[in-house]
């Protein structure tokens, strides 16, 4: 009978050990899958507050500091890029 029970909270205890095992393992593999925000990767994340606008020509989202504004009498038309800027104009 104490054998039994002896068994079972070993095993009770072996299984909380082997969750947080597992636990620190996913979670330091997530961490290592996710890019390196401090890297230089060529594009900085947007600037929270910003709004993002859709471009006219080829729909892409992109901050609005970032794009190119064009006003209108009735509208301000965004463009991603001055290629899809030219697309427009041609």
């Amino acid at each position: 009978m104490i054998k039994a029970l002896l068994g079972i909270l070993v095993s009770i205890l072996a299984v909380t050990f082997l969750r947080a095992v597992m636990g620190l393992l996913v979670k330091g593999a997530k961490e290592a899958l996710q890019p390196d925000e401090t890297s230089d990767s060529g594009s900085a994340p947007p600037e929270s507050g910003t709004r993002l606008r859709k471009c006219k020509t080829c729909g892409t989202f992109a901050p609005e500091t970032r794009m190119l504004r064009h006003s209108t009498r009735e509208t301000d038309v965004f463009y991603c890029s001055k290629d899809c800027e030219k697309q427009a104009t041609a």
